[in-house]
């Protein structure tokens, strides 16, 4: 279906055409597959890609990192380190580069895969093994040929999650990993915040997915020993066209907030998923 400036779309999970509508945002429709549970964005902007191609978010970010976010970067690093056998990582949307930097300062044989032109033409400046500009649903990578790929909060823009990682898996060696992070449709940030959360923008962020489902999604591909966290309480509320900044709520919550944090550690419920799988 092609209408107006949209694409309707089945789901990317299991192929279902049947959802119901869980909220429209903005003039996005948010729905939830009647199968399998995936939350998506249908229809989309049939200018999405294009969207993604020449815009999109991937310059934004730091222009100099913090000691706290350049610790995380080392904590990362270390956890992939235990994967070095061929000495070749991967990362797809890396954004202004600061890990894929900090991988080849580490020794890594680094490529990237970056879907934004100006970006991926700034990431050609930093000394990287390999730049291909490109979506990553597209791209023919060598097979087997990966220790490790990373895909950090870019999952959510892509409009096939499932064939982005069928690419990701063929690339890797087998005992190969994959570190990805997503926002997490079944947080308790999302639920307090609801349409207004921060996280839903239906322009950017076209699937949504929480720890079933981005489970069921990596076992499909073939991924095993899938591992599964969650991190943070965020209370960020959100419109963007026009820009816009809601006031948080319910107020009665925030001087709970870093407490709430913390807590989410040790539950499925943060607003940041951070998954491990292996191929």
């Amino acid at each position: 279906m092609q209408e107006h400036g949209y694409i309707g779309r089945r789901c990317d999970l299991c192929g279902s055409d049947a959802n119901r509508l869980l909220f429209v945002k903005e003039g996005y429709r948010h729905v939830r597959c009647a199968r399998c549970g995936l939350v998506f964005v249908n229809p989309i902007s049939k200018n999405h890609l294009e969207g993604q191609l020449s815009g999109g978010t991937a310059l934004m970010g730091e222009e100099r990192l913090s000691s706290s976010q350049l610790s995380r970067i080392n904590r990362e690093l270390k956890k992939i380190e235990t994967f070095r056998q061929n000495n070749t990582f991967l990362e797809i949307g890396p954004g202004r580069g600061w890990f894929a930097r900090s991988a080849k300062n580490a020794g890594w044989e680094t490529w990237v895969v970056e879907v934004n032109k100006a970006a991926a033409d700034a990431l050609g400046s930093l000394g990287l093994d390999k730049v291909i500009h490109s979506p990553i649903e597209e791209v023919s990578l060598p097979s087997g040929f990966f220790d490790t790929a990373r895909l950090w909060d870019v999952i959510e823009h892509l409009v096939s999650p499932s064939r982005a990682l069928s690419v990701i898996y063929s690339s890797l060696r087998p005992g190969g990993v994959l570190r990805l992070s997503t926002t997490n449709f079944a947080s308790l940030s999302r639920w307090i915040n609801g349409q207004d959360w921060v996280y839903l923008n239906g322009a950017d962020h076209i699937v949504l997915f929480e720890p079933a489902t981005i489970t069921a999604l990596l076992r499909k591909v073939g991924f095993n020993d899938i591992q599964i966290h969650t991190r943070s309480f965020n209370m960020r509320r959100k419109r963007y066209h026009p820009e816009q900044e809601l006031p948080p709520r319910p107020y009665i919550l925030l001087p709970f907030r870093k407490f709430l944090d913390e807590l989410m550690r040790f539950t499925p419920y943060g607003h940041q998923m951070i998954v491990t799988a292996a191929k």
